[in-house]
């Protein structure tokens, strides 16, 4: 059978550069998102919230490839404050950015143990330090780093669980988010460069770099761990 990789999210800027460089290392993209997803080999449109379908979906899939690794890049983030989210962006942010990986891996992990697989989530440093008024979308990203940290004792010796956490990085969503502050957008993103030590946004295909790395075999005795890719952001003191 071919081999694989699932990339879940794979249908926004940094899911299209996973894609991209899957291929290159040699496998078939598989994307999963509720958008189409024209940078995988293979896109399906599926609902990440939806547990049950993802379980099947990977089983399915499991038949058919050889998987290496299941990437899980798909989130939602709700702009809201603390004591102001709703339960249902509650809900969807628990399912689609912690939950979604986990059915995944329920319906792929024995393919995953046969194949030296790897599963690879991407994080933010938004779960390690934040700012207001995206409570769910901080608290998920914290949760799946503990979810990394667990899986990984659970899925060993058979499989690898790692996660990439990203600072700003120069896609679509980023890029409405400065839009949102009108004339005054460029003057925020150069605040963004100059707080962040390598002095520039970093590119979607950075981080796909650093997944391909963690998938690769020059990362066989990493499993647990979080690379954070910010350019040095959350290394400098807040308070300086």
């Amino acid at each position: 059978m071919t081999r694989a990789v699932i990339i879940t999210g794979a249908a926004g800027g940094i899911g299209a550069a996973l894609c991209e460089r899957m291929r290159h290392d040699g496998y078939v993209a598989i994307g999963i998102d509720r958008n189409p997803s024209p940078a995988a080999d293979k896109e399906l449109q599926v609902d990440l919230r939806k547990s049950d379908e993802l379980i099947e979906l990977g089983r399915t899939l499991a038949s058919e490839y050889r998987i290496k690794a299941v990437v899980h890049n798909g989130a939602v983030q709700p702009i809201a404050r603390a004591g102001e989210t709703s339960l249902t962006d509650w809900f969807d942010a628990l399912r689609v950015n912690v939950i979604a990986v986990d059915a995944l891996i329920s319906g792929t992990c024995e393919n995953l143990a046969a194949n030296d697989g790897s599963v690879v989530v991407i994080g933010s440093v938004h779960g390690r330090a934040t700012s207001g008024g995206v409570t769910a979308y901080a608290t998920t990203k914290a949760a799946l780093e503990g979810w990394v940290r667990s899986a990984a004792m659970d899925l060993a010796p058979e499989i690898r669980v790692n996660a990439v956490a990203p600072g700003a990085i120069d896609t679509a969503k980023l890029r409405e988010g400065f839009a949102r502050w009108g004339e005054s957008a460029e003057e925020r993103r150069a605040v963004l460069r100059e707080r962040t030590a390598l002095h520039r946004i970093g590119e979607p295909s950075e981080v796909a770099g650093a997944v391909s790395f963690l998938i690769g075999d020059d990362a066989r005795f990493i499993t647990g761990a979080v690379l954070v890719v910010d350019g040095g952001a959350t290394a400098r003191l807040g308070s300086e």
